[in-house]
């Protein structure tokens, strides 16, 4: 018989599946649309092209709606508390929880950064939040930590798809930053979304800094700025 933890974790790996498969889609689609543009097709195959496009846009939406709908209840995430890293280290399966809000929090930083397109490992996740053994006073110091063990754990891969509102090479560490920084604020349930909102706004004025020491892994660095800041969420 499935333990309640094993059947959360294979809802978890059925979600990424979706995410997966409408990742493709998506890319795909935005292929065809490329080619289109670029005026190269005669004019049937041009047809073809758009109607598997319009397809394509169609079952990607579907296979998102799918997914979305195996949700934080399914997953055994209650908003009982505001999601935080404090709170996460100290649930039983805290990793899930984690996943959970750090996708939605990743997929609001990415579409504010204008850099969609990229796919988020919310299994990936888990798993670095596992692995980092968060204290349940987790601090500026395991924060840094754990946005270098995300970046290890490959949560963030592909690329944008348009211009995004930084360089490309820094968007997963702004993001990260970001998404870390905002759950470790000190905020109500009316303020979730001005403190996110906020933690994204900083990242990005504060990019280069904290490109400069996640490129060197610089743990204390990015400890540092997570201290400075943190009161301004």
């Amino acid at each position: 018989m499935l333990t309640p933890a094993s059947q959360s974790h294979g809802i978890l790996k059925l979600r990424e599946a979706l995410r997966g498969m409408r990742h493709v889609l998506r890319i795909s689609g935005n292929s065809i649309n490329d080619t289109l543009s670029s005026d190269v097709l005669p004019s049937p195959a041009a047809d073809l092209a758009s109607i598997a496009l319009r397809k394509s846009n169609r079952l990607a939406k579907r296979v998102d709606s799918a997914a979305s709908r195996l949700g934080k209840k399914a997953l055994g995430v209650t908003n009982q508390t505001i999601p935080s890293l404090q709170s996460f280290a100290g649930q039983k399966d805290g990793g899930l929880a984690f996943s959970v809000s750090f996708y939605a929090g990743t997929q609001t930083v990415l579409k504010q950064l204008n850099a969609e397109g990229m796919f988020v490992s919310e299994l990936n996740a888990c798993k670095a939040f596992k692995q980092a053994d968060m204290p349940e006073d987790a601090d500026a110091a395991a924060a840094a930590k754990l946005i270098i063990d995300l970046h290890e754990a490959n949560v963030l891969t592909g690329l944008a798809y348009g211009p995004a509102r930084i360089p490309q090479s820094l968007i997963e560490p702004v993001t990260l930053f970001a998404v870390v920084l905002w759950l470790q604020s000190n905020r109500s349930e009316t303020e979730d979304e001005a403190a996110l909102s906020a933690a994204i706004d900083i990242s990005i004025a504060i990019s280069v800094d904290i490109g400069k020491a996640f490129l060197s892994r610089d743990q204390t660095a990015l400890a540092a700025l997570f201290s400075e800041f943190i009161r301004h969420v």
